[in-house]
Protein backbone atom coordinates (compact mmCIF):
# COMPACT_ATOMS: atom_id res chain seq x y z
CA UNK A 1 0.00 0.00 0.00
CA UNK A 2 2.68 2.30 0.59
CA UNK A 3 4.32 1.75 -3.00
CA UNK A 4 0.64 2.48 -4.16
CA UNK A 5 1.09 6.20 -2.05
CA UNK A 6 4.23 6.91 -2.63
CA UNK A 7 3.83 8.56 -6.16
CA UNK A 8 0.95 10.61 -4.95
CA UNK A 9 3.32 12.44 -2.24
CA UNK A 10 6.07 12.56 -4.74
CA UNK A 11 4.28 13.67 -7.58
CA UNK A 12 0.66 15.55 -7.31
CA UNK A 13 -0.88 17.72 -4.75
CA UNK A 14 -3.67 15.09 -3.59
CA UNK A 15 -2.18 14.43 -0.66
CA UNK A 16 -0.49 17.46 1.19
CA UNK A 17 2.25 15.06 2.49
CA UNK A 18 5.72 16.45 1.46
CA UNK A 19 7.42 13.31 2.53
CA UNK A 20 6.94 9.39 2.27
CA UNK A 21 5.74 8.17 5.58
CA UNK A 22 8.12 4.86 6.66
CA UNK A 23 7.20 1.89 6.06
CA UNK A 24 6.55 1.86 9.93
CA UNK A 25 4.86 5.09 10.00
CA UNK A 26 2.72 3.73 7.44
CA UNK A 27 1.92 0.59 9.45
CA UNK A 28 1.20 2.96 12.34
CA UNK A 29 -1.14 4.77 10.69
CA UNK A 30 -3.68 1.41 9.49
CA UNK A 31 -3.46 -0.23 12.40
CA UNK A 32 -4.60 2.98 14.36
CA UNK A 33 -7.49 3.71 11.58
CA UNK A 34 -8.55 -0.14 11.93
CA UNK A 35 -9.41 0.34 16.19
CA UNK A 36 -13.02 1.84 14.61
CA UNK A 37 -13.27 2.43 10.90
CA UNK A 38 -13.15 0.73 7.67
CA UNK A 39 -9.63 -0.27 5.49
CA UNK A 40 -10.09 -2.00 2.74
CA UNK A 41 -7.99 -3.60 0.23
CA UNK A 42 -8.10 -4.44 -3.20
CA UNK A 43 -5.88 -6.98 -4.68
CA UNK A 44 -5.65 -9.26 -7.36
CA UNK A 45 -3.14 -12.28 -7.35
CA UNK A 46 -1.75 -11.41 -4.70
CA UNK A 47 -0.88 -7.65 -5.80
CA UNK A 48 -2.48 -4.86 -4.06
CA UNK A 49 -4.02 -2.42 -6.61
CA UNK A 50 -5.80 0.07 -4.38
CA UNK A 51 -7.51 0.73 -0.60
CA UNK A 52 -9.83 2.88 0.75
CA UNK A 53 -10.79 3.73 5.03
CA UNK A 54 -12.47 5.89 6.48
CA UNK A 55 -10.97 7.68 9.38
CA UNK A 56 -12.03 10.90 12.12
CA UNK A 57 -12.91 14.17 10.33
CA UNK A 58 -12.84 15.85 13.36
CA UNK A 59 -11.66 14.67 17.58
CA UNK A 60 -14.03 16.06 19.86
CA UNK A 61 -16.75 13.78 20.66
CA UNK A 62 -19.65 15.86 19.13
CA UNK A 63 -17.69 14.80 16.09
CA UNK A 64 -18.08 11.61 16.98
CA UNK A 65 -20.96 10.76 13.82
CA UNK A 66 -18.86 12.15 11.17
CA UNK A 67 -16.06 10.69 8.81
CA UNK A 68 -13.85 11.69 6.36
CA UNK A 69 -12.82 8.79 3.72
CA UNK A 70 -9.98 8.34 1.23
CA UNK A 71 -9.11 6.05 -1.93
CA UNK A 72 -5.81 5.84 -3.51
CA UNK A 73 -5.45 3.26 -6.84
CA UNK A 74 -2.30 2.00 -8.47
CA UNK A 75 -0.94 4.09 -11.38
CA UNK A 76 -1.83 0.75 -13.37
CA UNK A 77 -4.53 0.25 -12.37
CA UNK A 78 -6.64 3.16 -13.00
CA UNK A 79 -9.27 3.46 -15.16
CA UNK A 80 -11.05 -0.31 -14.42
CA UNK A 81 -13.32 0.41 -11.78
CA UNK A 82 -11.30 -0.52 -8.83
CA UNK A 83 -11.54 3.08 -7.19
CA UNK A 84 -15.46 2.30 -7.33
CA UNK A 85 -15.39 -0.85 -6.17
CA UNK A 86 -13.67 0.06 -3.10
CA UNK A 87 -15.64 3.50 -2.35
CA UNK A 88 -18.89 0.86 -2.44
CA UNK A 89 -17.34 -1.21 -0.01
CA UNK A 90 -16.13 1.49 2.47
CA UNK A 91 -19.14 3.68 2.43
CA UNK A 92 -21.48 1.32 2.98
CA UNK A 93 -19.32 -0.30 6.10
CA UNK A 94 -19.33 3.61 7.21
CA UNK A 95 -23.36 3.60 6.82
CA UNK A 96 -23.75 0.30 8.33
CA UNK A 97 -21.46 1.76 11.55
CA UNK A 98 -23.81 4.63 11.91
CA UNK A 99 -21.72 7.08 10.78
CA UNK A 100 -24.22 10.33 9.70
CA UNK A 101 -22.12 12.12 7.33
CA UNK A 102 -18.94 11.74 5.32
CA UNK A 103 -16.60 13.86 4.34
CA UNK A 104 -14.16 14.57 1.28
CA UNK A 105 -11.48 16.51 1.05
CA UNK A 106 -10.44 16.85 -3.24
CA UNK A 107 -7.63 19.31 -4.78
CA UNK A 108 -9.75 21.72 -7.08
CA UNK A 109 -7.75 20.48 -10.42
CA UNK A 110 -9.17 16.93 -9.49
CA UNK A 111 -11.45 16.75 -11.79
CA UNK A 112 -11.47 12.53 -11.72
CA UNK A 113 -12.28 12.17 -7.71
CA UNK A 114 -15.11 15.49 -7.80
CA UNK A 115 -16.71 13.77 -10.52
CA UNK A 116 -16.64 10.44 -8.86
CA UNK A 117 -17.65 11.69 -5.46
CA UNK A 118 -21.05 13.55 -7.63
CA UNK A 119 -21.39 10.56 -8.76
CA UNK A 120 -21.85 8.89 -5.29
CA UNK A 121 -24.34 11.81 -4.44
CA UNK A 122 -21.24 14.09 -2.62
CA UNK A 123 -22.36 17.59 -2.77
CA UNK A 124 -20.01 20.56 -2.55
CA UNK A 125 -20.24 22.78 0.91
CA UNK A 126 -17.04 24.86 0.29
CA UNK A 127 -13.72 25.97 -1.27
CA UNK A 128 -10.64 25.90 1.21
CA UNK A 129 -9.13 28.83 -0.82
CA UNK A 130 -5.02 28.16 -1.49
CA UNK A 131 -5.21 25.99 1.99
CA UNK A 132 -2.17 24.08 1.10
CA UNK A 133 1.50 24.86 -1.08
CA UNK A 134 2.97 21.58 -2.58
CA UNK A 135 4.96 21.73 -5.81
CA UNK A 136 5.63 25.53 -6.09
CA UNK A 137 1.81 26.14 -6.48
CA UNK A 138 -0.95 27.15 -3.97
CA UNK A 139 -3.91 24.05 -4.49
CA UNK A 140 -7.43 24.88 -3.24
CA UNK A 141 -9.45 21.87 -1.34
CA UNK A 142 -13.14 21.78 -2.12
CA UNK A 143 -14.99 20.29 0.55
CA UNK A 144 -17.79 18.05 -0.20
CA UNK A 145 -19.81 16.16 1.97
CA UNK A 146 -22.64 13.06 1.59
CA UNK A 147 -25.48 12.38 4.22
CA UNK A 148 -25.02 8.47 5.14
CA UNK A 149 -27.90 7.96 8.10
CA UNK A 150 -30.76 10.07 9.51
CA UNK A 151 -29.95 11.92 12.20
CA UNK A 152 -31.67 10.30 14.91
CA UNK A 153 -32.04 12.15 18.66
CA UNK A 154 -30.33 10.47 20.34
CA UNK A 155 -28.05 9.53 17.59
CA UNK A 156 -27.41 5.95 17.40
CA UNK A 157 -23.94 4.77 18.96
CA UNK A 158 -21.09 4.27 16.37
CA UNK A 159 -20.57 0.47 15.94
CA UNK A 160 -16.35 -0.22 15.78
CA UNK A 161 -15.30 -1.89 12.77
CA UNK A 162 -14.28 -5.12 14.75
CA UNK A 163 -17.76 -5.25 16.53
CA UNK A 164 -19.64 -4.77 13.62
CA UNK A 165 -21.24 -7.92 11.81
CA UNK A 166 -20.16 -7.37 7.84
CA UNK A 167 -18.33 -9.66 5.33
CA UNK A 168 -16.86 -8.15 2.35
CA UNK A 169 -17.34 -10.52 -0.68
Amino acid sequence: MLEIYRPYVENTPITFEYDVPSEKEFSERVADIQKKYPWIVYEEEGEVLGYAYGGPEHTRAAYQWTVETSVYVSEKAKGKGIGTILYDKVLDILKKQNFCICYVLIIGSNGVSLKMHEKYGFKTVGIRRNSGYKLGAWHDVVVMEKQLNEFSVPPKPIIPIGELDYELE
